[in-house]
């Protein structure tokens, strides 16, 4: 690594009671799996924290979602899942300062992976949903080679509707020319940054828009952290510049829907964690199973005559 990208790995997780199993089971295959050294920070909203102070560790640490976040962010006290639908409010939590326009849950929770992946100790970052578990040994030989950092990047994938106005907000924020598509696809599982990259995203932000990035952030109706990041890399740095090359292929084998009925996927090569969306109506028992199958599957592969 260079000296602006000391060594050292920090996976980050953003959590809160309503995935706690989940998170409890990526912490354990983290702790089986992680490469030797990496440190872990969870951060949980501040109500949550005793739920989730049995998972902290000599190497997993606890933040408050709440002290990610500026100041001047406030979030409304709102009831629980229950009531939210019964009352029709918002699913996800609402923010409000002085400052601007309410702030929408998932914003907000971006902002907290930008902040907290820019105030590690570490130099690179590993985002790991909690929804998702090692399933065999990370070496972090799949992560850096040649003092470059992985990161992931599908040219051409995702160019749509959905996407557009992620890629519109990243030609606003950083400057760039308006564009509904910037050549790739970052959204991934297992998604690696660097910290000195972010602190410079972070700065260019500022620069473009000239406020506050959180402030810029928060005042942004969409945006995908991901891509942001991305984009910044590729369009404004340079991949190489940036402390990064591009890879197509993914860490972490996915199943997005319930189409999955309860069955494991099929293992790839390459491969060294299986995300199971949380929305999927499975028991803790359930994801447990299909985990534990993964890991048995994962080290057939590994033994396997080439």
């Amino acid at each position: 690594m260079t000296a602006e990208n000391p060594p050292g790995l920090t996976l980050l997780t953003l959590s809160y009671a309503g995935d706690l199993e989940c998170c409890r089971l990526l912490c354990e295959t983290a702790d089986r799996f992680a490469p030797d050294g990496a440190g872990h920070l969870l951060a949980v909203p501040a109500a949550d924290m005793a739920l989730f102070r049995p998972l902290a560790s000599r190497s997993r640490s606890l933040v408050a979602q709440e002290e990610l976040l500026p100041a001047w962010l406030h979030k409304l006290p709102l009831p629980g899942p229950d009531w939210r639908r019964r009352l029709r409010l918002p699913r996800r939590n609402v923010y409000v300062s002085l400052r601007g326009r309410p702030v929408r849950g998932w914003i907000a929770q971006q902002i907290m992976k930008l902040n907290a992946a820019a105030g590690v100790t570490t130099g690179t970052v590993l985002h790991l949903d909690s929804d998702c578990a090692f399933i065999r040994p990370l070496p972090v030989e799949a992560l850096a080679r040649d003092g470059r950092v992985r990161l992931a990047r599908f040219p051409g994938a995702a160019r749509d509707a959905m996407h557009a106005p992620w890629h519109r907000a990243a030609s606003a924020l950083l400057g760039l020319p308006d564009s509904e598509y910037h050549a790739a696809d970052y959204i991934d599982q297992f998604v690696t940054w660097r910290r000195a990259t972010v602190r410079g995203l972070m700065e260019r932000i500022a620069s473009v828009t000239g406020r506050d990035p959180a402030e810029a952030l928060a005042g942004t109706r969409d945006f995908s952290e991901y891509i942001l990041y991305g984009v910044y890399c590729d369009q404004v740095l340079g991949l190489g510049a940036a402390g990064h090359f591009g890879t197509a292929e993914s860490l972490c084998e996915t199943v997005w829907s319930e189409d999955a009925d309860g069955a494991l996927p099929p293992l790839r090569a390459g491969r060294y964690g299986l995300g199971i969306q949380s929305t999927i109506a499975l028991s803790p028992e359930d994801r447990r199973r299909i985990v534990a199958e993964a890991i048995g599957r994962a080290a057939e592969l590994e033994t396997a005559p080439a």
